[in-house]
């Protein structure tokens, strides 16, 4: 028999009610392991996808200050900015509260060149011809059924009045998932609702500059253009600025970190339990393998193998039973509009497993070496 068979036998057949609650431990910390750092993953996924390129501008006092539109043209002769857009939030809701999802009234042509939108159905010409239209991500038409020609009527607290948007577009982006779910509507057909005390004024500026090395540069250039004015500005990366919601969560983020750590130290106290008492009831048989010629070095791979195949196959099958969780989960989180790019994702499932593997034979270490340093007449004289 090798060293392998061996380490399977010993792992899962000397002992199967040990074996089977330990990959049960296992199996129930890989879950939530898994569980806590795919939610991360989606909370951070957002600034992740953000352009090295693009700058945003909002009000120095708070993001729900306007700014005039007009600080468009000087933003625009910042040098390095290359194109300007802007946009405001518009906070409406689709039939039901329970229907929220993003949108935003944007300056359609300013922001097509700006933002990398692909249009999966519909037209960009469509778009821009009809002050009435809008586009949905791919995300939401699919979740509502929408398709293009369809008209969308919402309501908002923040800007009353009816609102009919038709569909002139399904979008979505190959670098930023969040698109999926949100919608873009012209936004003339916003500022011309307004009363003339909110007239041409926007939420945001978002800029693109030529070389994103000179993105601190620029950045205080825009800022100090309108220094000491009436609405002064804060200007900052795309990343800061959707990384600025994320700090707002700061203490759940770090809770789950340190979460999703305790998890990996519980599983490996688990398994470096299970080894040590696996290894000390077959001291005799060590003594033995010893005697007839195998080396320290041998029982050593042959404990640290044991630990990392139960780590392994305790990790697969959390990963198999967390694939519906997640899916499920993201579902839910969807129909709230919140962290709807919750799914089951290979790689973090693949590196699970493997963290799984590593603690397992990093928890048999201690216990492996012990059993490797002790004398062949002493293992055969002791009895459990």
């Amino acid at each position: 028999m090798t060293l392998t068979g061996l380490a399977l036998r010993n792992a899962f057949l000397r002992n199967k009610t040990r074996s089977l609650l330990t990959v049960l431990g296992v199996v129930l910390a890989a879950v939530a392991f898994l569980f806590l750092r795919t939610v991360l993953t989606a909370w951070y996924a957002s600034s992740e996808a953000s352009a090295a390129d693009r700058v945003v501008t909002r009000n120095a006092v708070s993001l729900i200050n306007p700014l005039p539109l007009n600080y468009a043209g000087r933003i625009r002769q910042v040098p390095g900015v290359t194109k300007v857009t802007w946009s405001n939030w518009f906070g409406g809701i689709y039939k039901d509260r329970k229907n929220f999802f993003a949108q935003f009234a944007i300056d359609a042509p300013s922001a097509l060149d700006v933002f990398a939108l692909k249009f999966v159905q519909g037209s960009k010409e469509d778009f821009l011809g009809d002050r009435n239209a809008c586009v949905v991500g791919k995300g939401l038409a699919k979740k509502y059924g929408w398709k293009v020609g369809d008209t969308i009527p919402l309501f908002s607290e923040i800007y009353p009045g009816d609102w009919k948007f038709r569909v002139a577009g399904i979008i979505e982006s190959p670098d930023d998932a969040s698109i999926d779910n949100l919608m873009y509507f012209h936004w003339a057909r916003l500022n011309e609702s307004l009363p003339a005390s909110r007239k041409d004024t926007v939420g945001l500026f978002t800029s693109t500059i030529a070389n994103a090395n000179d993105s601190p540069r620029v950045i205080r250039d825009i800022d100090a253009t309108f220094a000491n004015s009436d609405n002064e500005t804060h200007t900052e990366t795309e990343k800061a600025f959707r990384l600025s919601f994320v700090t707002g969560s700061g203490a759940i983020l770090s809770a789950l970190e340190a979460v999703s750590g305790v998890i990996l130290i519980i599983m490996a106290l688990i398994l470096g339990n299970t080894l040590a008492m696996g290894l000390r009831e077959r001291t005799p048989e060590l003594g033995a393998m010893r005697a007839i010629g195998f080396l320290p070095k041998h029982i050593r791979i042959l404990a640290l193998s044991e630990g990392a195949l139960l780590g392994a196959v305790g990790g697969l099958l959390g990963v198999i039973l967390a694939r519906p969780i997640l899916i499920g989960f993201g579902q839910t989180m969807s129909q709230f509009g919140f962290l709807s790019n919750i799914g089951f994702k290979l790689p973090t499932a693949i590196a699970t497993i493997v963290v799984a593997g590593i603690i397992g034979a990093a928890a048999s270490a201690f216990p492996a070496v012990q059993a490797a340093r002790m004398g062949i007449v002493d293992a055969l004289r002791r009895q459990e």
